[in-house]
């Protein structure tokens, strides 16, 4: 199960940008976990009725059917998986074009759209890509060791049980009538690597040795998932688990405090572990909002600021935006001119335009930068007059 990140954003740019005389297909169906509508086969409906809306637009671009066959290809092919339809999330996201095709499975609900432009079109995935959009869980108990993506709406399970033991008491061999903190000595296997208990330490020694190596393991393999996310990372587990894992992590975004629920009553619940979590997230990304609307606002006027989208797009461009702050609209269609590192506004679509919204955040993203989805989770500052863009700049 793929999960988007700055890496992915970052490749399919890469890929628009390095294939030429291709058109880019962005297509965005909302989905659905369980219930009647996976029963009805719903999803599997809607997607059919986007294919024939892409192939229409393909057609308007005067793209021949031969082509617009290969183009749709990686799309029929995703329609005819039936095993593909039973495990889906709250959106779905799919990106081709000539060469190229990627798809991602969401955890938040997405729009019922498709473009085909000479660009991806990826406003609609930002909200997990921002700021205050995402973050992960890890759950470190003893008879459950699970890793989960979340939203404040939502959360799922990422599945880690290729490379991550789903307990503790298989890897390390814990007496079952004992608590978290009970083992008994024995070889310990992690993702193929054996941890040997060194002779002469005492029995805490080596049990905390033990856990020691475990949690280490965890943390190597979550780097496939993680790369170089910058998500917060809430720990749930009992305090000794998590302090062990906090301080041999790599990873630079763990929370700070962790989270804990009745292992033999709440650990398969993920609404009780999802509540929990964002009681501490939550305010964080409420301050984190807060404090950089602060800096924007104690600043603005000067010239270090912009709410205008042509400035903010090409500056975006340049690398020079430090915070960015959107505001959910229709695009504002434009083109970025190299040649006078200008973006011009169009009122109405026109062939080789970029959604200006979409590129400002991308580029802003793209080269380090923070992006806030104003309006999105109750994380919102006033917009006054309504502009769809505020830009803090670097210098």
């Amino acid at each position: 199960m793929a999960l988007i990140n700055k890496n992915d954003i970052e490749k399919l740019l890469n890929v628009q940008n390095n294939t030429q005389n291709a058109l880019c297909i962005s297509l965005y169906i909302p989905t659905h976990r369980a219930g009647h509508e996976t029963l009805n086969g719903q999803d599997h409906i809607l997607f059919k009725n986007k294919l024939k809306e892409t192939r229409a637009l393909l057609q308007r671009h005067d793209v021949p059917d031969a082509e617009i066959e290969q183009y749709l290809k990686p799309a029929e092919d995703l329609l005819n998986d039936n095993g593909f339809w039973r495990h889906q999330a709250e959106g779905l996201a799919v990106f081709i074009t000539k060469g190229f095709s990627a798809h991602y499975t969401l955890p938040i609900t997405m729009p019922d759209v498709v473009y085909v432009l000479d660009q991806f079109y990826l406003t609609p995935m930002l909200p997990i890509l921002s700021q205050n959009g995402r973050f992960f869980i890890l759950s470190l108990y003893r008879e459950k060791v699970a890793f989960y993506e979340a939203t404040i709406e939502k959360i799922r399970p990422i599945d880690i049980s290729s490379f991550v033991p789903e307990t503790m008491s298989k890897a390390l061999k814990f007496d079952v009538k004992g608590n978290d903190q009970d083992f008994t000595n024995s070889t310990t296997t992690v993702n193929g690597s054996n941890i040997v208990h060194g002779p002469g330490s005492t029995k805490g020694d080596e049990e905390h040795e033990r856990v020691r190596e475990f949690m280490l393991e965890i943390d190597n393999s979550l780097q496939k998932i993680l790369h170089d996310a910058t998500e917060p990372l809430v720990l749930a587990g009992v305090d000794h688990y998590c302090g062990i894992y906090r301080n041999i992590s790599k990873y630079k975004n763990v929370v700070p405090q962790n989270i804990n629920i009745n292992e033999n009553s709440d650990v398969a619940d993920m609404n009780t572990m999802h509540e929990k979590a964002l009681g501490v997230v939550k305010p964080m990304m409420q301050q984190g909002h807060n404090d950089s609307l602060s800096r924007y606002q104690n600043v603005a006027g000067t010239g270090v600021t912009s709410e205008d989208i042509a400035t903010v797009a090409a500056e975006a461009v340049h690398g020079r935006i430090d915070t960015l702050f959107i505001t959910p609209s229709k695009p504002v269609w434009g083109v970025y001119d190299s040649k006078s590192a200008t973006a011009e506004i169009h009122n109405e679509y026109m062939r080789g335009d970029d959604d200006l919204i979409n590129l400002a955040a991308i580029k802003t993203l793209a080269q380090g930068g923070k992006v806030f989805v104003s309006n999105y989770n109750g994380l919102a500052e006033a917009t006054e007059g309504g502009a769809s863009v505020k830009a803090l700049f670097r210098y």
